[in-house]
């Protein structure tokens, strides 16, 4: 069977308002990225550049930087799907270094034990409590817990940003699958991180 992928344009800049802004990195941890991790996605690694780049284009214009972290403990019945994984406390369950968390430049770290950003944390709370109304989303997976977290975020009327760039998937289909919904369901802007970066921001 073969699937036509639906048209879109990707935007040649994208600016946003700092204040209102916040860059949501998604699971970017050992198991995931790294070959020998427990759920290896084999383009993550490739994304880290992309994913930088954001991270510094953050830090210049002042937009606060928040990662989710997929957190699990022995006998979740997640492992009956994807085997154990992400289990707390392990070298797998860690951010991968390049992308560490910065405390001291107030880094937040949201964990969760689902695909959604949003459930069963303060995600939503600590970005209404900043004024943020726009949310550029990377990392990985494509499909499960950037397109969960992207969702959760458009239902509850936060502009999405996605850099097609810095975010990865299984398989193609699952990444073009994610493009599709976020551009075309949730009304968000696709694009790519050097556009994004390059742009002069608003407000």
């Amino acid at each position: 069977m073969k699937v036509e992928v639906p048209e879109y344009s990707l935007a040649e800049s994208a600016p946003v308002d700092p204040s209102r802004t916040a860059l949501i990195v998604v699971d970017m941890q050992n198991d995931f990225v790294r070959l020998d991790g427990a759920l290896p996605i084999e383009d993550a690694a490739g994304t880290i550049g992309a994913i930088e780049q954001l991270r510094n284009f953050a830090r210049r214009e002042s937009i606060p930087v928040f990662y989710t972290q997929d957190s699990h403990y022995a006998g979740d019945p997640e492992f009956a799907i994807w085997g154990e994984h992400c289990c707390v406390g392990t070298d797998g369950w860690e951010i991968v270094q390049e992308l560490a968390p910065d405390e001291a430049l107030d880094d937040r770290v949201f964990r969760k034990d689902r695909y959604d950003g949003f459930f069963g944390t303060n995600l939503d709370t600590t970005l209404r409590q900043r004024g943020i109304d726009t949310l550029i989303i990377c990392g990985t997976v494509a499909n499960i817990c950037v397109l969960y977290t992207a969702a959760s975020a458009a239902i509850r009327w936060y502009h999405v940003i996605l850099p097609v760039d810095a975010v990865s998937a299984i398989t193609e289909f699952d990444l073009q699958l994610t493009i599709r919904q976020v551009g075309w369901l949730f009304q968000g802007t696709i694009t790519r991180s050097s556009a994004l970066c390059a742009t002069e921001s608003v407000g």
